[in-house]
């Protein structure tokens, strides 16, 4: 291929994603009068959190729950370094939003008319809105009816590699068409970016493939913060059967309805570490003792543990249909046999700073749903996630579309057009350099080896080196080493994306010295609320990474 064929768009919005935010963002910016242009890499309908995720978000409907309990567990669950007033927004607006879904035409289990809510752990009653058939979209499905009904335009296997600032203001994006080898180059007045995490930073994870931390790194890039990298929320991911490596069991272990844990002698660790509690703890809980067990040489044969669904009702297990196929498949009946999991990485609790408009501080640019920072602090509860996406999904939505409506539209460059132009060409003849393959390969290495569930100084120093002499020795120089082609390209920048993420979990991880939340250091196993009540933030500085810890935004109601 000699180059790329281009390509000029216009849109009013931008959205960068095409899960549960990236559709929420859209609906709202249609129902207000204008047209997004919603763009995403993998294949519509797409997302992590809602695709493929259990399918339930929290809303405080149930007789005993209540908006301020919904809060203060909301904190309580994120070791208090959460943004307090994000949080309100987040379980005033939950149950509006559920309504929202149910009125597209998501099915949600009913008893009557009313819900019937799932207990999730670190819900104190039962607070998740389920969808029916989950783990197979069903949560997304009445999103993806209304935004076919409103004629929402959205393009897949795009990948955005880059944003477009013009007057310190983001005024587009260029992206990769990965089916017909086109470059485009999308003019918009405002931009969404409803990425999601970044869970293939690590080897084992309940992510799909394509979820690479894009977001962070084109926020990042452009010069938004971002805070609380260093908590990386890991849970149940399966690693035998072997065709279901990376599935999530059903609700943490479905340990809520009867479901155990127990380690390769067979006995119920989790009453070691939590007697009281046993299973019924945080995920972030369950990942750390589970880590421990299986370093301590305490693991199944394939270097897990064991959960074991046979004290579950049937009729409840049954719910999970699209589970029950996967196991039927594997020719494995979790009626009675034991599966074999390990903590993988599952969900970003920091990300891209946020106000309560959803912008970053960059002119034009706004985030939702995992891309976004500041909402669950140290650790998530279940079922928040999707709660996220709904909330902010229509609040950037909405603050888009108001930008977009009062501001003319300004163009982009033709000197940074010919610029951006000429750096993808010269990767495209670049014919001398590293495989961008197994620079990748390294990093997931790295990040699962010393930045994991379990962190100490010794390792996070050994991370942060090898990662600087790979940016500093490798990172300009990755090649295509296969075919030339945008699917490449993206590829390729891909890895470039996760080598800068790596470094703000690394760099964030090691500089904060106590255990809180989703962040164990075996070398500082306490929380320390009297120096590190703070959160981390990061930002570009003269090309530079800097970092600064700053105390939790006023107004936060700490509840210690």
């Amino acid at each position: 291929m000699e180059f790329l064929r281009e390509k000029h768009l216009e849109t009013d919005v931008l959205i960068v994603g095409a899960g549960g935010a990236g559709m929420r963002a859209a609906i709202e910016v249609k129902n207000r009068g204008l047209n997004p242009l919603v763009v995403s890499k993998g294949k519509f309908p797409t997302g992590c959190v809602t695709a493929i995720a259990m399918g339930a978000m929290l809303a405080p409907f149930h007789k005993e729950d209540s908006v301020k309990l919904h809060y203060e567990e909301t904190l309580r669950g994120g070791d208090y370094l959460n943004d307090s007033k994000l949080v309100n927004i987040l379980v005033n607006q939950a149950s509006a939003r559920a309504k929202d879904i149910d009125r597209y035409g998501t099915n949600f289990d009913k008893e009557g008319q009313e819900y019937k809510l799932f207990p999730f752990t670190g819900s104190s009653v039962p607070r998740g809105v389920l969808a029916k058939d989950p783990y197979r979209g069903g949560f997304i499905r009445g999103l993806v009816k209304e935004v076919g009904r409103l004629g929402i335009k959205i393009m897949d296997q795009v990948m955005v590699a880059s944003l477009i600032k013009e007057k310190n203001e983001v005024v587009g994006a260029v992206a990769l068409e990965l089916e017909t080898d086109t470059l485009f180059f999308i003019h918009a007045k405002a931009v969404i970016l409803a990425t999601g995490g970044a869970g293939n930073l690590y080897s084992l994870t309940t992510n799909p493939p394509g979820v690479t931390g894009d977001g962070y790194a084109l926020a990042y890039r452009v010069g938004a913060e971002l805070l609380d990298m260093e908590f990386v929320q890991g849970r149940a991911c399966m690693i035998y059967p072997q065709g279901m490596r990376g599935t999530p069991p059903p609700g943490d272990g479905l340990v809520t309805l009867g479901g155990r844990f127990y380690n390769g002698l067979c006995e119920r660790y989790m009453g070691k570490y939590h007697p009281d509690k046993v299973e019924l703890v945080t995920r972030a809980e369950m990942a750390k003792c589970t880590q421990k067990e299986i370093m301590e040489g305490r693991y199944s044969p394939h270097k897990g543990v064991y959960g074991d669904l046979s004290g579950v009702p049937k009729d409840q297990l049954l719910k999970f249909k699209g589970f029950m196929d996967a196991c039927a498949t594997e020719n494995f009946d979790p009626t009675w046999q034991p599966y074999e999991w390990a903590p993988g990485a599952h969900y970003f609790m920091g990300g891209i700073v946020i106000n309560e408009k959803c912008e970053t501080g960059v002119e034009g640019l706004f985030v939702a749903g995992e891309a976004e920072g500041g909402i669950m602090g140290a650790n998530r509860l279940a079922g928040n996630a999707l709660t996220e996406t709904q909330v902010f999904g229509a609040i950037a939505g909405e603050s888009a579309t108001q930008r977009a409506l009062r501001i003319s539209k300004t163009a982009i460059s033709p000197h940074q057009i010919d610029e951006i132009r000429d750096r993808f060409k010269e990767i495209l003849k670049r014919d001398k350099g590293f495989d961008f393959r197994e620079v990748k390969d390294q990093i997931t290495e790295i990040m699962s080896m010393y930045v994991g569930v379990l962190r100490n100084a010794d390792g996070l120093r050994k991370a942060i080196q090898t990662l600087d002499k790979i940016r500093a020795e490798k990172g300009k120089q990755l090649c295509l080493a296969g075919e030339r082609s945008s699917r490449g390209l993206a590829d390729l920048q891909e890895v470039r994306n996760m080598l800068i993420v790596a470094q703000m979990v690394t760099s964030a991880a090691l500089i904060r010295p106590e255990t809180r939340g989703a962040h164990t250091r075996e070398d500082y196993p306490e929380i320390d609320n009297v120096n590190w009540l703070k959160n981390i933030y990061i930002r570009s500085l003269n090309g530079e990474m800097k970092l600064e810890a700053r105390p939790v935004p006023a107004g936060s109601d700490m509840r210690l």
